[in-house]
């Protein structure tokens, strides 16, 4: 930041002595570099400052502190959106105006005292202009006390909170479903959209960076046995890594219930690093309101996503009701919603944020957990959770938990059909259509009995063997059907309607001499066929 003798050096004499006028300084008799000389060194008696400052309005105070305690460099067009406007006024206007006696905003207090300057800094994205407080009025703070005052954002209580999310790691379950799903050429059932919690563009995600399919979404089956082996920590800490430093994973574009126009771009690696920045001053082990988090951001640094000017060139609006949310006053819809998206999504689906909320239906408070600082430390993830069971019930139901074994869970997806699911487990069901697909697969069902023999300790159903050894002897199953049945006094007239060519065609399946399956499309058809008989057909459609 430029110092405290160039600031002065840049103002016009008139400016110099309004400034002056404060600390006590004349300058009256004296011209430019001279009273910029005499101004600097009456600023530099920290005596002084204190006594200025001192003297501040209880607002303009606060201002200054947010200036001077924030750990971000604040751009000049979020410190007059928040604190009010510095008019751009000449010696003669100064003159008629008298702002420093008279200044419309807290913004104007501070400058007119010299308190505070604005300059032009090349810093990434883009050069910016920034509010800057001169080096030599700055009093003796540490880092380590400017971001903790910063970041005091409001703890919860954890016996206030009524429902915990913990971050189990669900996603690694669900991922590998949704592989097995792939290798058969099936889709999921829809309501995995309600069950699970992370989209399938995020798990996609996921399954691309680690390997696990390619850039064309076809599966690869030689990356299994690693994934397979690999213990769920070290596969969570993979996956953040990758989150972490993606360009491709756009969390902005990935919010729900936003639709994004136009060609304007947005830097998916800068909100999400100065996220995972600002949550690493937290205590691990305390929960933090999400909301106060959020008002923090926006009250310090609320360009951390995007800069002033592009509030009005992103185009983002709602989907529910085509709602533009352009410029800064829709600050927590877009921005504010990116944060409390990144804490309950991404970061919880990798294991980094448990989640907590009283008695709102929104997440309202969150907890670093132990994988959020061995990602910033770069260490090995412990490994804790114990392989959760899976349950085979008489009827040839899999109901498989979360944490169970995932090579056993991928298996026994390849040879059934989801039968229900929540995000805690998926219960998995042996169906004809299953065994069909299996088997088209070149799968019998004997090898996924070998394979729970082999790595299940409880015994399993009797029945199932049986299965296996019935559909590869003839691959046929038994059949319960709904149709409409035709009874007639005497097989004579059966015979007859069967005979007959219009009647004929409603006649799915001759039971016995006096009974028969029918189309009930036919029975208009049938019944005029044996009025010409003459018999009268008595219908009982009603169950």
């Amino acid at each position: 930041m430029p110092s405290l003798k160039k600031m002065l050096q840049a103002y016009d004499l008139d400016m110099l002595e309004r400034i002056s006028s404060f600390w006590g300084v004349d300058v009256s008799n004296l011209d430019q570099a001279a009273s910029a000389e005499a101004l600097f060194k009456a600023m530099l008696d920290q005596t002084l400052t204190a006594e200025v400052l001192a003297s501040l309005p209880e607002a303009a105070k606060t201002s200054w502190d947010d200036v001077l305690r924030n750990p971000q460099k604040i751009t000049w067009a979020h410190f007059i959106r928040k604190y009010g406007e510095v008019r751009e006024f000449g010696p003669a206007r100064r003159e008629r105006e008298e702002p420093e006696l008279h200044p419309i905003s807290i913004a104007e207090t501070l400058w007119y005292r010299g308190l505070i300057g604005r300059a032009f800094l090349n810093l990434p994205p883009e050069p910016r202009e920034f509010v800057f407080i001169p080096d030599e009025l700055m009093p003796e703070i540490g880092p380590n006390e400017k971001l903790l005052s910063v970041l005091a954002i409001q703890k919860v209580e954890a016996k206030s909170l009524k429902v915990f999310a913990p971050a189990d790691g669900r996603m690694i379950d669900h991922l590998t479903d949704w592989l097995a799903a792939r290798r058969m050429g099936r889709s999921l059932p829809s309501d995995v959209s309600k069950a699970w919690v992370e989209p399938e563009s995020f798990i996609t995600s996921m399954a691309t960076a680690s390997g696990l399919i390619n850039t064309s979404g076809e599966l690869e089956p030689d990356a299994l046995p690693r994934f397979f082996q690999q213990e769920r920590a070290a596969i969570l800490a993979e996956w953040a890594a990758s989150w972490l430093n993606s360009t491709e994973i756009n969390d902005l574009r990935n919010m729900p219930g936003l639709i994004f126009e136009g060609n304007w771009f947005n830097d998916p690696l800068k909100p999400r690093q100065f996220i995972i920045e600002t949550l690493r001053s937290l205590t691990p082990g305390d929960w933090y309101s999400l909301t106060a988090l959020i008002e923090a951001v926006k009250a310090l640094q609320p360009d951390f996503q995007r800069s002033s000017g592009e509030y009005d060139l992103w185009f983002i609006r709602k989907a529910e009701n085509s709602q533009y949310l352009r410029g800064f006053d829709h600050w927590d819809e877009v921005d504010g919603a990116l944060i409390r998206y990144l804490i309950n999504g991404p970061l919880h689906w990798l294991g980094m944020t448990d989640l907590g909320r009283g008695k709102e239906k929104s997440d309202t408070a969150f907890k670093l957990t132990p994988a959020f600082f061995s990602l910033l430390k770069k260490e090995k993830p412990a490994e804790t959770a114990r392989e959760s069971t899976i349950k085979i019930s008489s009827d040839l139901t899999f109901t498989i938990p979360v944490g169970a074994s995932r090579p056993l869970r991928y298996q026994i997806a390849r040879f059934c059909d989801i039968r229900s699911l929540t995000s805690q487990e998926t219960c998995y069901e042996i169906t004809p259509a299953s065994l069909k697909l299996a088997q088209k697969n070149g799968l019998k069902p004997g090898q996924l009995l070998q394979y729970l023999e082999k790595n299940l300790k409880s015994p399993l159903p009797k029945n199932l063997a049986l299965l296996a050894e019935q559909w590869e002897k003839n691959g046929k199953v038994e059949e319960v059907t709904t149709g409409t049945l035709l009874r007639t006094h005497s097989a004579e007239v059966l015979q007859q309607l069967v005979n007959t060519p219009q009647t004929a065609k409603f006649i799915l399946e001759q039971l016995s001499p006096t009974a028969a399956l029918i189309n009930p499309a036919g029975i208009k058809v049938i019944k005029g066929a044996l009025l010409e008989l003459g018999l009268l057909t008595e219908i009982h459609l009603e169950v």
